[in-house]
């Protein structure tokens, strides 16, 4: 069985937003259309209570199991550019981001295993339909994927002030990617040593930093 999504205001919500969606499970079936590709189950609170402990509501939908590609499927599908995240962890941001990479036409993103928010209803939702045509590329160990990527003379641009030259003033060389690195943290120091080029955002005002994802938003407007 899929991720659950629970509640009658989250049911709702990921099919009006069309969360991809394998089957839903009802108290009482809905007044509104349900897509032809999904499954509806007209049920008992006892078996819906066997599906979950949370406070379902009389509702309970079952997402699809996400189909994540391999370092392999991007390195033959030959991007001019696409996005690293070293260890972004709260699915808010991660959806933020898929949505920017959709809107500036990224088609690969490359998240690792562990230390990584992996893609949940929360991170699909936010990306407002953002994840369709943007492969996901779930990797065991990020360095060891990059020094692969490298290996295919492919670029590593990474974000961090560190050594690092302002964005808009950069030629970016093709193909690339560019890593943006964790909420708190930034981009771990193992791979700042794996990077080509560290570039980073200028600041005019008093703040020293931004969130991840509007900064990812600003890098790839730049790209």
């Amino acid at each position: 069985m899929g991720k659950l999504i629970c509640g009658k205001n989250s049911v709702l919500d990921a099919l009006e937003n069309e969360l991809p969606l394998s089957k839903v499970y009802l108290l009482k079936p809905l007044d509104r259309k349900i897509g032809n590709d999904i499954k509806v189950q007209i049920t008992s609170k006892r078996e819906l209570d066997k599906l979950t402990k949370e406070n379902h509501q009389g509702f309970i939908a079952e997402l699809k199991e996400f189909n994540y590609f391999t370092l392999d499927d991007l390195l033959k599908d030959n991007p001019e550019k696409f996005l690293i995240l070293d260890r972004v962890q709260d699915p808010h941001n991660f959806g933020a981001i898929l949505r920017s990479a959709n809107a500036f036409g990224i088609k690969h993103i490359v998240i690792a295993k562990d230390r990584q928010v992996e893609v949940t209803p929360t991170v699909l939702k936010v990306s407002s339909g953002g994840y369709v045509g943007v492969k996901i590329v779930r990797v065991d160990s990020m360095q060891t994927a990059i020094k692969k990527i490298k290996d295919a003379n492919i670029w590593i641009y990474a974000t961090a002030i560190e050594k690092g030259a302002p964005v808009d003033k950069v030629t970016f060389n093709t193909p690339m990617a560019l890593v943006v690195g964790n909420e708190g943290k930034g981009v771990s120091r193992a791979i700042l040593k794996q990077s080509d080029q560290n570039v980073f955002i200028p600041m005019k005002g008093t703040v020293q930093s931004l969130n991840v994802s509007v900064a990812t938003g600003i890098l790839l407007s730049n790209l």
